[in-house]
């Protein structure tokens, strides 16, 4: 979902506000100007262009000559402040140049096509920054902070508010042994506020640990440090108003690790043994991060979530109304507009459609507006009726005019166009309406959170999402996928292993047969070292006719560690039998069968393996053919 904010105050923080968009959309800001309707006939001149270098922040005047009617916002890819100023020219003699330490460039440019015509301002950043404007007369003066960790004009927050001062993480301290990697984020006093998670492997991208550190600054960190152990590489950026760390695995799965806070930073231990096959933490080397999380979820579609608008009125009005909010099913949104201009709306509503808009030329005037959480055609729609205006749709083109004026599509357009009203789609959605309108309110109210969780999962914020899904589960106690979702979540993102385990039992309470659930509840039980509660649920993981192949190969592995060898091989054999062979079933077979001193089984195993055409990691290649090297009969 895309927000778009837009305040009344003259005040805001970009920073956090580009972190929340992903950083990747330009952002209209409208500022209520003081000049009154009849000033905006009135032609101003930008006699000068006025900039101090302050020690946090750059002062920008742009001196006028009459009260000015503008226009500010922010654009990003590069970072950009627009100042849009109506009605205005610029002296000939005006000087463009800022001061070279605030790395920041001025251009101008005329906008002819809108009405009224606009002088343009455009201030191109190095990095997002924060900014504030405020009109002094017939003056418009603009405040860029120095960079984005400096607040600008603090002195002048709100009282009661709290000044936030950013610590400083001014190394990254690597040491190498050959157990582990030490890595210590020194910071310049106690780092409080992080989290952390896990990146499962996408493509060409290893898998990766990253911590998020808030409110903290690091301009003398290097970006990237090459290291070369289970630890390949860690790499620093900017996120929001800290730092995020990723540490990218040389190792598939990802390195075993410990995350802990030091008196001054923070300090993360990574074990080296995980990539030695014969002494890895096999069970948290096998869990699949992610582990089928979204099959475990009830299927959440749009009409499921408007369910809330079919309330207690008559059935045919309820049908009604949910025939007509049916057609909105776009991307969502959320706007605060403040007398923005028209024009300026319809640019956003074209970035986040991805769709042609095209406005009639007598299309003019500004917009004030709220609207939360709608689908952008619906929001579309709201701004077109409050305007007198309409709207012409094909082709991937919008067409917006006037209500009283018509626009004709090119015949050529229209040829191959039909449309005939299905009359069995039209029951189908009558019947969808009527099961909706038995769905307990409660539930619709859980599958909103859950939408909501969703979102911010993919935005890989786990923490919070788990709080949406915990009070989805609140709303929703009967839902043992929801619950079991959680459990995953708090075991795979953030090893949270007791959590785990409470809410893989609350799902397992509610759906005994819920073999996923039983799953997650034996590893988290296996990683706290409670063997027996974890054998227990290793079986009833592993009790159905099919077990899944991960509750197989953890059971497996768990067998291993508990040195019940033969225990072990049967349940690699009956995963052979169902799945067939894989890479980590082969090398725990010529693992185990070394360990119970069979060793020339063990090498055959190890034989097979090289033989079998998978794509074996160099470190595992190496140790085989070393393993097979050392057997006489070879």
């Amino acid at each position: 979902m895309y927000h778009f904010s837009l305040p009344v105050q003259q005040r805001f923080r970009p920073s956090l506000w580009c972190s929340l968009l992903l950083c990747f959309l330009g952002i209209s800001i409208s500022y209520p100007s003081m000049a009154t309707e009849k000033n905006s006939a009135v032609k101003n001149k930008i006699t000068a262009i006025e900039s101090t270098q302050g020690k946090d922040a750059l002062d920008v005047t742009l001196k006028g000559t009459n009260t000015p009617n503008y226009t500010v916002y922010e654009l990003f890819k590069p970072a950009r402040i627009v100042v849009d100023v109506a009605d205005t020219t610029l002296a000939k003699s005006t000087v463009l140049e800022l001061p070279k330490e605030s790395q920041i460039k001025l251009t101008t440019s005329a906008i002819t096509d809108t009405k009224p015509p606009l002088t343009r301002f455009t201030f191109t950043l190095p990095e997002s920054r924060q900014f504030s404007v405020v009109q002094k007369v017939n003056d418009i003066v603009l405040n860029i902070s120095k960079g984005q960790d400096v607040p600008a004009k603090t002195k002048n927050a709100p009282k009661g508010e709290k000044k936030v001062t950013a610590i400083a993480i001014s190394d990254i301290n690597v040491v190498t042994t050959p157990k582990e990697t030490i890595v210590k984020l020194l910071a310049t006093e106690k780092v409080t506020s992080y989290h952390y998670g896990v990146l499962e492997k996408k493509g060409d991208i290893p898998p990766r640990l990253y911590i998020d550190v808030n409110n903290v600054t690091g301009d003398t960190l290097v970006k990237e440090h090459h290291v070369g152990t289970a630890l390949a590489d860690i790499r620093v950026a900017k996120r929001g108003t800290g730092l995020r760390f990723v540490l990218d695995s040389s190792t598939d799965p990802l390195f075993p690790f410990q995350v802990a806070p030091l008196a001054n930073g923070i300090e993360i231990r990574i074990q080296e043994t995980a990539q030695k096959a014969d002494k890895q933490d096999a069970v948290g080397n096998i869990i699949k991060q992610k582990q089928m999380i979204e099959s475990q979820l009830p299927v959440v579609d749009a009409s499921q979530q408007n369910a809330e608008a079919i309330n207690a009125k008559s059935v045919a009005s309820s049908m009604q109304d949910a025939f007509n909010f049916s057609g909105y099913d776009k991307e969502r949104i959320t706007v605060d507009f403040y007398k923005i201009d028209l024009h300026n709306v319809f640019r956003l509503i074209r970035e986040v459609s991805k769709m042609n808009i095209i406005v009639d030329d007598s299309v003019s005037g500004s917009l004030t507006l709220t609207l939360d959480d709608v689908p952008w055609d619906f929001a579309l729609d709201i701004i077109l009726n409050l305007k007198d205006l309409q709207k012409e749709e094909r082709f991937n083109t919008i067409v917006i005019h006037p209500k009283d004026k018509k626009f004709n599509w090119p015949k050529r357009a229209e040829d191959n166009l039909s449309f005939e009203a299905d009359e069995t789609v039209t029951e189908q959605e009558a019947i969808l309406i009527n099961q909706l309108q038995n769905i307990p309110e409660s539930v619709v109210q859980a599958k909103q959170l859950i939408s909501k969780a969703q979102h911010h999962e993919k935005r890989e914020e786990i923490e919070t999402a788990i709080t949406f899904y915990q009070k989805a589960l609140d709303k929703w106690p009967d839902n043992a996928q929801l619950s079991n979702k959680i459990a995953s979540l708090y075991l795979v993102q953030l090893r949270q292993n007791a959590k785990a385990a409470f809410y893989a039992k609350k799902s397992l309470k509610i759906e005994p047969k819920n073999y996923n659930a039983a799953l997650t509840a034996a590893i988290a039980f296996a990683n706290m070292k409670e063997t027996k509660t974890a054998q227990q649920f290793f079986n009833q993981a592993t009790s159905t006719k099919q077990p899944s192949s991960e509750a197989l190969l953890s059971y497996s592995a768990f067998s291993e560690q508990q040195q019940q060898y033969a225990g072990a091989l049967k349940i690699l054999n009956k995963y052979k039998k169902l799945y067939g062979e894989n890479l980590t079933s082969m090398v725990s077979e010529g693992r185990i069968l070394d360990k119970m001193g069979k060793h020339e089984d063990a090498t055959k195993a190890y034989k097979t393996i090289l033989l079998s055409g998978y794509r074996i990691p160099p470190d595992l290649k190496k140790y085989i053919k070393g393993r097979v090297a050392l057997s006489p009969s070879m």
